[in-house]
This record gives C-alpha cells, structure tokens and sequence, in this order.
C-alpha cells in the first residue's frame, strides 16, 4: 500500500478572541488557540481548563440512584454482610475494583472481589460465577465498569442477591433489576458529566460513602491515583471532571505510598516525576492489561491493593513478564498479518479481514490497533479454533463498523461494540464470504479521500516564539488523550539545515531546521525514507509538537514531527503570498523605508511607485504593491505614522511618529491580513496536497 501519506487541515484561527485570552491568562497567542480548538472560547471556562482543581467536582449526590447505593452499602457494612465487588479484566475494572475495595475495607467491611477470566467467561456478570459467590455467602454484589446489560444474569437471582451496578457503558432498553444502578448515561440521570470511565463512577460512589458517614470531603491520596490510571487507560475524553481526576491523580501517582503502584513503576523503569499520561498509557497500562490478557487479571488488583512489599515486588514482576509473552505474541500475529496482506489482492483492501488458527483473543485487537494506524483501512482480526472464529474489530473515521457488522449479520454468530470498535463471533465457513461483503460495503460506502488520516493542525506558529516559557506554559495543557490531543502546530518559513535517517534500519528522520538566527532540532519517528528527498535549504511544512529533550545532563527544545513535506514550487506560493498581504517581516520592511526616507529627506512626500522600489530592492523583492499599500495602512493604525495626503500622481505625503514598540496584533488590519495569509496556505497547499493524495 505503500507510504501512508495524511491530509493537513488548519483549525480557523480566531485572532480577536486569541487576544483576549492571551493578555488574561497570560499565555502565548499560539497556546490561546489551542484553547479555542478545544472549544474554550471564555476566559474563566480556559481558566478552569487550565488550572482546575479538586474543589471543581461536581457533588456525587447528583448521580441517579446514590442515595440509595450509600444506605445499602451502609447497611451491608453494619450488618457485616459479605460483599462482592464484581470487576471486569481490563484496567479500568481493576482499578474501579481497587477503589472501591480499599474504601469498604477502611471502612470495616466484609468484602471480597471477582473478576472474570476473559476466554473462559467474557465480559460482564455471569450466572454460574453469581451461583458460585451465592454458595461462598456473598449477599451484595457492586459491580463496576460492567453489568448495566446483565438483566438476565441479575433477575435469575432475585431474593437472593442484592445488586448495585455502576457502569458507564450505554445502557441499553431492558434494564438490570438491581437496588441500584449508577451510570450518567441513563436518560434520567442528570450528572452534568456524561464521560467517565468506570473508575471515575466508583471514585463517585465512595466520595459519597465517605461524605454520608464522616461528612467531610474523601482524602483523596489512597484513590485519585488510581482513578487516574483507569481512566487514562480506558480511552474516555480527558475533558471536563475526567481531567481534574487525572491532572491532579498524576500529581499523586508521582508522589505515590501505594506499595504496588511503587513496585510497578520501579520495575517499569519511571522515576517519580517524570510520569504523565502518555506514561500511564503506553508503560503502566500495558502491564496490567496483561493480565487480563494473557494471565489472571486478579492479579493486577492484588498488586493495587496489596500492602506487603515482597507480594508487590513479586506481581510486579510477573505483570512485566506477562506484558513480555503479550509483547511476542503480537509480534508474531502482526508479522502473520503482514505475510497475508501481502498475498491478498487489492480488491480486499477496503477492509482488511484477517483470519489464523489460534492467534490469542486477547492480543488480536491490539493488532488490529497497529493495523489501521499503519494502513488507516478498517481491520477485523479473527481467531480460529474448533471451526468457529472470535473477531476483534477496529475502524476509521467515517465508517461505522457496528452498522456495517449488522448488514452482515446473516453470516455472524454474535456481535456488539460501537463505532470504531466492536468484536464478533463467526463459522469459519463464512470468512470468506464476510471478508467479500464487507469489502463491498464500504466500498460503497467511502472514497478515496476517506483512506487519507487527518492531521487537525492548531495553529502556526513562529519558531523563534517556541522558548523554555512557552514550553512552560503549553505543559499546563496537559494531560493530553482522547478530546484533548497534544498541541499540534506548523512553523512558517521553515529551512533545512541538515537532514539524515537515523537509528536501526534507518526507520527514523532527523533533521535541523532553521528560520533567520534560530534553529530547531526535529525529530520524525518512522519517516526515515524521506531523508533521501530532503536536502539542505529546502523550505519545508512541519506538523509537530515542541517538547523538552534531555539526554546526558542537557536539555534542549525539540520538535516531535507528525508529518514533514516539501511544498511542490515554494517560489510560486512565496510570491502568491507576498502579493495577498504583508507578514511582520513586511511590515518592518515597509517601516524601515520609510523611517529612511523621513531621516534623509526635508519633505516627506514619496512617490508611491519609488516606495514599492525602495522595499524591493533593500528587503524583498516580491512584497506586492496591494502588501506594501496595506502595511502603511497598518502603520497608521499603530500610530507609527500618519498619512496627510494621497496625490493624484500616486504620490504620498507622511508625517512619522516616535512611538513606543506596540503589539502588532493589536492592529484589526493585521489581524486580517495574518488570516488571509494562513487561509491561502490551508487551501492552495494544504488541501491541494491532500487532493493529489487522494487522486
């Protein structure tokens, strides 16, 4: 398929509202649009965004049904009833399994916890494990981060469990018959925030235990951190209550007593400090999905909650170990993948269906992850076993998996998930007929241009304006994930000073880039090839995030390249641009000029036709008379000077003025300018490469 080339797109800028929150916060203009992208266009609303804290969650009572969850829970605690808190085998159930326990257990309770073993019994409550914590003398089950669609499994034992379900997935029409169910997703539950994980519901549920019983506040040490972990790691929008819950979760985790959670990272090589949620995501989570995965999930909740420090340093352990198997197996999967793409023809490359004998359930959809981000085609991933096959589905923006699953439905077993992601049940009899129809339908249903990934650029941004301050102040952005990516910005008038592939099998891109007197070290994973087609001088776009870079005691600004290219005749698109309005460099151009003449001559009159030969023959021989005309016009709204008059002959007559240095943003007419620089470069390259792409 060749190299996976992407489609640039440039958020509007909008300079008005870029001032104001940029002069009252206090942050770079560049940083302020971000801000806007992410739907922050108030101050107190970007304020909140930036420096939220504890005090900014709402009230747990607001949650349908928890009032009713706290006096049952009470009421199991006092009466010493056993309690079981029924988890699921992904990171999120375990640590929504962790708080809960570590709450009851402080508290006095009898209480216990189960999580299902992935192949054998699946996902949510079933029948024979509820029978089995029955007969062991469990009388309240809390379920987190499962069950809101277990209303069979809940009605089979009705009068003799009690259940209270806490679950954040959609909940569907039937209902469990529980004494409780806490989800913000119920129609009739008016939470303001709709996007927690399910750690995020069981942090709710014991703020409220604890301000029923002690009325005060929930120290937060023993569980933010935890919350932190579970939700970074199940993917929801770090936006609103979910990013106060794990901005200052991480401030915790960095500073963590939890004798697992100090194991763990100590094994993981992160030292205190340094772990942010890009850490949590692709380090600490891994290692404790792994159990879940490809050994006993159990085991990633006893790490969390242990307080013996050999039992910690020993899960620790085994959850590396384990992450290692995982690690091999989906080396071996994504290599088979690979071998079959290359055999299969072109007509089957809609969607890539896959199928093998015995890939592990538990991996295939990390492949099928990796899958779309190198191909950005759907992927389904199939395991074989016994004549039946266990899918893993991920997709594309644009294309709705489960809806496409449901007009194959004649020839699948089972299926469920949503959008982007779901799993299925199949005879292997009917891959192949599945691969065919699928393929059909979304052959139907995309264009080419649908198999080109977006790059959502937030801004441009000038390299000498990415300093120590405003690496500083763009850090309070964070934690990044889903709703709230890393900044993502394009440089303007960006050279080559070096370029060269990098690292084994030269698979990574280096280069320093430079623009006047200041230069950048870049930094491009994975686009090795495209050294051979860069050399110096070369004026290219880079899509990137500046970050810190240190290595042996020295730190420097780096750019971290999503995407590089060379624009096709940059002479052409400079002149396009010098003609359409002025930049600051014009502006100055213009200034000087004229700054020149007032000094050297008694009257100050100057044929407009001389000025425009002035400023190109001593700065830039493109600048356009439109450019050159509106930069004098820009002048005189600063109050640089001012023009008295306008000849018939094209003549101009100026008087300047000493004034202080002024904010060219504080001109609307650059302001205008500045956009309708950026709106050309969005369309005539951006676009116009993106269509090149896709034909």
């Amino acid at each position: 398929m060749g190299t996976l080339k992407k489609k640039w797109k440039l958020s509007p800028a909008k300079f008005d509202i870029q001032q104001q929150l940029s002069s009252q916060l206090e942050i770079p203009r560049a940083i302020a649009q971000v801000l806007i992208n992410r739907g922050l266009e108030k101050v107190d609303e970007a304020r909140d965004f930036l420096y939220g804290d504890l005090g900014k969650l709402w009230d747990p009572y607001l949650l349908k049904d928890m009032d009713v969850a706290v006096k049952r829970i009470r009421q199991a605690v006092d009466n010493k009833e056993n309690i079981i808190i029924y988890g699921d085998y992904d990171v999120d159930g375990m640590t929504s399994t962790a708080v809960l326990y570590k709450l009851l257990s402080r508290l006095g309770a009898c209480v216990d916890y189960y999580i299902p073993e992935r192949l054998s019994e699946g996902y949510g409550l079933n029948a024979s494990a509820l029978e089995q914590l029955f007969q062991r003398g469990a009388r309240l089950i809390l379920s987190v981060d499962c069950g809101i669609s277990s209303a069979s499994e809940v009605s089979q034992f009705a009068g003799k469990l009690d259940f209270i379900i806490t679950d954040h997935h959609q909940p569907p029409f039937n209902l469990p018959s529980a004494q409780a169910i806490i989800n913000p997703k119920q129609t009739d539950c008016h939470y303001p925030e709709k996007n927690l994980a399910g750690v995020g519901i069981a942090f709710k549920l014991c703020q409220a235990l604890w301000l029923d019983l002690f009325h005060e506040q929930l120290p937060m040490g023993d569980y933010l951190e935890l919350a932190a972990i579970g939700t970074v790691a199940d993917i929801v929008s770090l936006t609103g209550e979910n990013r106060i819950l794990v901005k200052n979760g991480l401030q915790q985790l960095n500073r963590t007593k939890n004798i697992g959670l100090q194991a763990l990272l100590l094994r993981c090589g992160l030292a205190p400090g340094t772990v942010d949620a890009g850490k949590v995501g692709f380090v600490i989570a891994p290692r404790l999905n792994a159990a879940g995965r490809v050994g006993n999930a159990s085991d990633g909740v006893a790490l969390l909650i242990t307080t013996d420090q050999e039992q910690a340093t020993v899960l620790a352990s085994q959850l590396d170990e384990e992450n290692l198997q995982r690690q091999a197996m989906e080396k071996e999967i994504f290599a088979a993948a690979e071998e079959m793409l290359a055999k299969q023809g072109e007509e089957w490359k809609n969607v890539l269906v896959l199928a093998g004998t015995d890939w592990h359930p538990g991996v295939i959809g990390i492949v099928a992850s990796r899958l779309v981000t190198k191909y950005f085609r759907p992927v389904v991933m199939i395991s074989l076993h016994d004549g039946e096959g266990r899918g893993s589905c991920r997709s594309i923006p644009g294309f709705d998996i489960i809806k496409a699953l449901s007009e194959c439905s004649g020839l699948l077993l089972k299926f469920g998930g949503h959008k982007q992601a779901a799993g299925l049940s199949i005879a292997e009899n009917n891959v192949d007929e599945f691969r065919e129809q699928l393929n059909n339908i979304a052959g139907n249903a995309l264009s080419a241009e649908d198999y080109i990934p977006v790059l959502t650029i937030d801004s441009f941004v000038g390299i000498e304006e990415i300093d120590e301050s405003f690496l500083r102040k763009m850090a309070s952005l964070a934690p990044h994930g889903m709703g709230n990516p890393s900044p993502l910005f394009v440089c303007k008038k960006t050279a080559i000073a070096s370029a060269k592939a990098i690292g084994k099998e030269k698979r990574h891109l280096k280069l320093r880039v430079r623009h006047k007197e200041i230069a950048r070290e870049v930094i491009a994973w994975n686009m090795g090839e495209q050294a051979a087609e860069l050399t110096v001088n070369d004026a290219i776009y880079i899509a990137f995030s500046p970050e810190f870079n240190e290595w042996q005691g020295r730190r420097d600004i780096q750019f971290k390249a999503e995407d590089v290219f060379k624009p096709e005749h940059e002479e052409k698109v400079d002149q396009a641009l010098d003609d359409i309005a002025p930049d600051r460099d014009a502006i100055t151009a213009v200034y000087c000029v004229c700054r020149d003449h007032a000094l050297r001559n008694k009257n100050i009159d100057i044929d407009f036709s001389s000025l425009v030969n002035l400023v190109r023959n001593q700065y830039n021989g493109r600048i356009g008379e439109r450019s050159i005309k509106l930069s004098i016009e820009i002048l005189q709204e600063l109050g640089f000077l001012t023009i008295e008059k306008e000849g018939e002959d094209h003549s101009i007559s100026f008087r300047l003025h000493v004034s202080e240095r002024r904010d060219l943003f504080s001109s609307l007419l650059y302001r205008q300018s500045l956009k309708m620089r950026e709106d050309y470069i969005s369309k005539e390259i951006f676009q116009r490469r993106s269509q090149n792409e896709a034909e």
